[in-house]
């Protein structure tokens, strides 16, 4: 309970009362008796306004995305005419401020409350209390009460794409339910049957030891390699933290390596994703079916960078210890160190020595803006010395990579997802194929953003 603003005037007026008894101490006695009678009044009003009846309930969207757009509904029932003041007491990642409506009751029709909520911050947030102040019917008061309880609601990353990444998204969903079969043209690479030899069949097929057992020559049949092996190392120390326009660059990663995991869901691969830091934050593994993308979704939601350096030899050592096989690894990180670039190198090497490792670094636009901009003063002259240092440290540490035949590509956060897709599906390609396709292109000049040194 608690005075409105009828109340807080009447007791202004009260105390000129008390004023002027200074010169009338008739007044005096007016004065005592109005404060009075205003507190009764707010006593009585509070307590008629507590016993009004109200329910509230709150319809919310069937999924929040980060940065996305949504429509809330609160609806109240309230006698006619019964004044509210509603306050939604929401999580900082869901709302900047909290949400307050002034609302009057139309019994029998319920109140409606709409308001546009546009999430900030991935994960699971508490939605604090809807509360809602009741002014009494003298106005001299209002009760306050809470509608409904704590909640906790869900924000998930951006899952809608648009231009090549959706129209791929979209291809490997209608591959997936068996309505888009991929065409896929020569020989395969995998051994899928034997059978007798026939004219014409070429000598490498032959299958000795087959031919030997049977007396007579024996054929391999081969067949496209399906259920390939794929790791997605998922950095979440400090780099990541950085946030450019309401989203962080972990935001885009984890974006960037769910729509990976949905296209190599689709193709039949075995996906597995390690989240680190300076330690191992999750490990996922997801086989193709109609629900693994969905999981892996709801496994990855709620990732948070830790303000710490990577361990990207802890990353390296993981993979060996969750693909035994020979996998295609694609790392995610953000380089802007020149001692984890060192680290990173040496990490890198020594996968390669079993697996398929492919770099996708994500470009620090701090550190682009600060080497391409023109300094002022002494201190943005070191600034821009520095960055120019980092990159530069980069691009030697992307042809070192590249000349031990590691993939490297580069990309900004707008197309880190179509960067890292284009990599991968390179790298899945069979060497003939991508090697007539080398042969085709010799003497062209690579268009700008494709795979490079890093940047």
């Amino acid at each position: 309970m608690m005075p409105a603003p009828r109340a807080i005037l009447a007791a202004g007026l009260a105390t000129l009362a008390l004023a002027v008894a200074v010169a009338a101490p008739a007044m005096a006695v007016v004065a005592v008796v109005a404060d009075v009678l205003i507190l009764i009044a707010i006593v009585v009003d509070g307590r008629r306004a507590a016993a009004v009846a109200l329910t509230a309930t709150r319809r919310w969207p069937p999924l929040l995305v980060q940065g996305a757009p949504s429509r809330v509904e609160v609806h109240l029932s309230a006698p006619a005419g019964v004044v509210m003041v509603a306050r939604e007491a929401l999580h900082p990642g869901l709302a900047a401020r909290p949400l307050r409506q002034r609302l009057v009751g139309a019994a029998p029709d319920e109140v409606a409350w709409e308001y546009e909520l546009v999430p900030r911050r991935r994960g699971a947030h508490t939605v604090g209390p809807l509360t809602v102040r009741v002014l009494g019917p003298w106005g001299f008061a209002w009760s306050q009460r809470d509608l409904i309880g704590e909640e906790v609601r869900r924000v998930y990353p951006q899952t809608r794409w648009q231009g090549r990444v959706g129209r791929l998204l979209a291809l490997a969903h209608r591959r997936e339910l068996g309505r888009a079969p991929l065409r896929l043209r020569g020989t395969g690479t995998e051994p899928y049957a034997l059978r007798d030899y026939q004219p014409g069949d070429p000598p490498t097929r032959i299958q000795w030891k087959a031919s030997a057992r049977r007396g007579r020559l024996i054929a391999r049949e081969d067949t496209w390699e399906r259920g390939m092996r794929l790791v997605i190392l998922l950095d979440c120390a400090r780099a990541m933290t950085s946030i450019e326009s309401g989203r962080s660059k972990l935001d885009h990663a984890l974006a960037a390596a769910l729509a990976l995991a949905r296209v190599a869901l689709s193709r039949g691969d075995r996906v597995t994703i390690v989240a680190f830091s300076d330690r191992i934050e999750r490990i996922l593994r997801s086989h193709s079916g109609s629900r693994a993308a969905a999981e892996a979704y709801a496994a990855l939601y709620d990732l948070e960078a830790r303000p710490s350096e990577p361990a990207y030899d802890l990353a390296v050592e993981t993979v060996a210890a969750v693909e035994p096989r020979r996998a295609t690894v694609v790392l995610l990180t953000s380089v802007v160190d020149i001692a984890a670039a060192e680290l990173l190198r040496t990490s890198l090497v020594r996968l390669a020595r079993k697996h398929r490792p492919i770099l996708v670094n994500l470009e620090d636009p701090d550190l682009v803006r600060l080497a391409l901009g023109i300094p002022e003063r002494t201190e943005e002259a070191f600034a821009k010395v520095s960055s120019l240092e980092m990159l530069l440290a980069n691009r030697r540490l992307g042809r070192r990579l590249q000349r031990a035949g590691i993939a490297v590509a580069v990309a900004a956060a707008d197309q880190l997802a179509w960067r890292t897709l284009e990599s991968y599906l390179s790298a899945s390609r069979p060497r003939r194929a991508t090697a007539q396709k080398g042969l085709q292109s010799e003497g062209q000049t690579p268009s700008s953003g494709t795979t490079g040194p890093v940047a």
